[in-house]
């Protein structure tokens, strides 16, 4: 997942980095973006490192944000010994992420991943008297919970682990890209896939269906770099927690990003843009 050049301690949630491998392209500076993993991950290439560019800013309610250097889990082994399948999400399948087709792939093909679901079961950090930060613990955190109200309670946990200061993989881990689990977000802080990683899991906790969670590798086509957001499939709709913003938008009004892949405890997903077809 992505990573972004370091901003200073005070400054909330920015970009991050994935998965480094053979896939990882360096851009000018500490700036890189995402590859496709294979050809039917992408029906784009994302852009080569001499047009890699800054550009924008984040709304009104948006942290701040810095250009991102992302890196991709190793899957080619696995996405080469494994067809594409039409993705069976719990959700409604007639929403199109980011107005893309989907296509599922086991989870052997992002090891990565699967080597985070299991170091997160031995180090959990959502029970009782676990402190998050100075004044409030997760009993404390779950019991302000708009448990009735879940457009609300995605805000509400949007914008608390956005407060949290971006760091990049290289300055926590001495590594390009790592995959932090809650229990280490809670120590070193993290980048944007680490951003996504630890909205997913405090949502599942609070009652949110996994299966209609996504972690969701994107590039940014304005800014021209690779980023990680979470999206919740809710209402027939999918919104999307960016720790780039405060706000939870609807997919539809975030129309910047392109999705290179997506994963959950259940699947990955390709995502290929669709074409008209005369």
């Amino acid at each position: 997942m992505p990573t972004a050049d370091q901003q200073p301690a005070q400054q909330s949630g920015q970009q991050s980095g994935l998965q480094s491998g053979p896939q990882t392209i360096q851009q000018a500076g500490a700036d890189s973006i995402v590859q496709p993993l294979t050809d039917a991950d992408s029906a784009e290439q994302p852009p080569s490192p001499e047009s890699s560019q800054q550009a924008g800013k984040p709304d009104s309610s948006a942290a701040p944000n810095a250009p991102a250097k992302v890196a991709v889990p190793d899957a080619a082994k696995g996405a080469a010994q494994s067809a594409a399948q039409p993705a069976t999400p719990a959700h409604d399948s007639k929403v199109q992420l980011f107005g893309t087709v989907e296509f599922k792939r086991p989870l052997s093909t992002l090891p990565g991943w699967l080597d985070l679901l299991k170091r997160n079961q031995m180090d959990p950090i959502f029970i009782p008297g676990k402190v998050f930060k100075k004044g409030v613990t997760w009993d404390t955190f779950k019991s302000k919970a708009p448990l009735n109200n879940k457009m609300e309670l995605l805000r509400y946990v949007n914008s608390f682990w956005n407060t949290w200061p971006y760091v990049e993989d290289i300055v926590n881990w001495r590594q390009e890209d790592y995959w932090e689990i809650p229990a280490e977000f809670l120590k070193k802080s993290g980048d944007c896939e680490d951003y996504s990683i630890i909205k997913y899991f405090t949502l599942k906790e609070l009652g949110i269906p996994p299966e209609n969670m996504r972690v969701v590798v994107v590039r940014d086509t304005i800014r021209n770099f690779a980023h990680a957001v979470l999206v919740v499939y809710l209402n027939a709709d999918a919104f999307i927690l960016d720790n780039l913003s405060n706000s939870v938008l609807s997919h539809t009004k975030v129309r910047q990003y392109s999705p290179q892949y997506s994963v959950n405890e259940f699947g990955r997903w390709a995502h290929m843009k669709g074409r008209k077809i005369d």
